[in-house]
């Protein structure tokens, strides 16, 4: 076996060195990925509470990095069809109670692990209707979606989650029903460039 391996000493290093090179670049693909993973955004959109028109909604930044939140849109779906509006500002509160500017907008940094409550379906609708919708009551809404568009240090472009609902009738009270377990986190270019173009469109 020693003779064979000095007759071959060429081959036995080209050998070990192709192994060498394989067991780097294997550890060098797990540190990629684990950086990709740190460096994903995971946006949850829940609800705290009951299910009913008080339910509070909350939004939290289970990502690694900090987020900078920079609005947040209201699709709402009745028997007319879909309108969307910007429910960022709170316009439920007067200006005089606010005890900072930072508290009038719910755009600003998320950190990791933080979040911050957006308000009620009733608090939502009203920004809403104060932003230019017609007079929508929550008994006309059949569906609506909550979606959060943010960005971070790491990646100039836009990262965004959004999240559907149901309106429901039990007995004599209207009732929200979530229709996916969690947010669905927004990552394709061709929908982030979708949530560009509905920010412009709401400035």
């Amino acid at each position: 076996m020693w003779e064979w391996i000095s007759e071959n000493s060429g081959l036995v290093q080209a050998s070990m060195a192709a192994v060498t090179a394989l067991v780097w670049m294997v550890y060098l693909h797990i540190i990629v990925s684990g950086l990709r993973r740190q460096r994903l955004t995971e946006i949850l959109i829940h609800l705290g509470g009951s299910r009913d028109l008080s339910a509070r909604f909350l939004v939290s930044n289970l990502g690694f990095e900090p987020i900078y939140v920079l609005e947040i849109m209201l699709t709402v779906g009745t028997a007319d069809g879909q309108r969307m509006s910007s429910v960022a500002d709170r316009t439920e509160i007067a200006r005089d109670q606010h005890p900072t500017p930072r508290e009038a907008t719910l755009q600003g940094p998320l950190k990791s692990g933080d979040h911050v409550e957006i308000g009620s379906v009733t608090d939502l609708l009203d920004r809403a209707r104060s932003k230019g919708f017609d007079r929508i009551e929550p008994q006309d809404v059949r569906e609506f979606r909550v979606t959060v568009a943010a960005i971070t240090a790491a990646d100039s472009s836009i990262v965004a989650a959004n999240r559907d609902f149901t309106m429901q009738r039990q007995g004599d009270e209207l009732c929200l029903c979530p229709k996916s377990l969690s947010a669905r986190q927004i990552r394709s270019r061709r929908e982030r460039r979708q949530i560009e173009a509905d920010l412009r469109r709401q400035m």
